[in-house]
């Protein structure tokens, strides 16, 4: 049984606080330039970057497949994501055709300082897959190729893809984070071709979803369904 979110309708700012103090993320700013084999330096330059405290994150595609021809479904989350709901007050150069209350996205988190290795990244995973779902997992990971950076010119975090076949009528109620946002969200049930022409019309703008449920399709043989689908 899937959960349902509970729809915010906006938020109120209590405080503002130092860029510099304690936070999820660290920001280092630099002067620096480059060296070559040979010749001189380059110009002095700046450049900011952004660091996670275990550096990366590891991003999950539960799934079922159903029904002849197969049907790949897919477990993904649905939740508010604060910083996108004041995206409007930065003035975008396209603007945004919805205000951004909730967002469809993978089951995903971020890697603590003890999660080393591929073991460590697939240990991750299914504690990110119950905490966020509910859900166990039915035999064993299926890693979907190499990670990948998706905002390589301001952060150091690497994405990493991981899948599980689950059942999703044995979901739990998820322990979550103690977080209030996550809380908040819920999870929905979506066949993997619906997903990836959600993402080419903007109904879903998350990278870590499209790559993912685009590398899984791929891994079962069964991408010609989902890919040949008009959208």
């Amino acid at each position: 049984m899937m959960r349902r979110r509970r729809p915010v309708v906006g938020i109120q700012i209590l405080k503002r606080l130092s860029p510099a103090g304690r936070g999820f993320l660290t920001l280092e700013r630099f002067v620096a330039r480059n060296r070559y084999v040979s010749g001189p330096p380059s110009p002095a330059y700046r450049f900011e970057v952004v660091h996670r405290r275990g550096v990366d994150a590891v991003a999950i595609i539960p799934f079922h497949v159903t029904g002849r021809p197969r049907r790949i479904m897919v477990v993904l989350k649905v939740g508010f994501r604060p910083g996108l709901f004041l995206r409007d007050r930065t003035k975008p150069p396209v603007r945004d055709r919805r205000r951004y209350r909730f967002m469809r996205e993978a089951v995903a988190g971020s890697l603590e300082p003890g999660d080393r290795g591929e073991r460590g990244v697939d240990r991750r995973a299914r504690l990110e897959l119950y905490e966020e779902t509910g859900l166990r997992p039915i035999g064993s990971v299926i890693r979907l190729g190499a990670g990948f950076f998706p905002s390589h010119g301001q952060s150091t975090e690497k994405v990493h893809l991981r899948a599980f076949r689950v059942d999703p009528a044995r979901a739990r109620r998820p322990p979550g984070d103690g977080s209030v946002n996550e809380a908040d969200a819920g999870t929905v049930v979506l066949e993997a071709g619906a997903i990836l022409r959600m993402c080419r019309r903007g109904a879903i703008e998350d990278p870590k979803l499209e790559i993912g449920v685009t590398r899984l399709c791929h891994r079962l043989g069964t991408f010609r369904t989902p890919g040949s689908a008009r959208g």
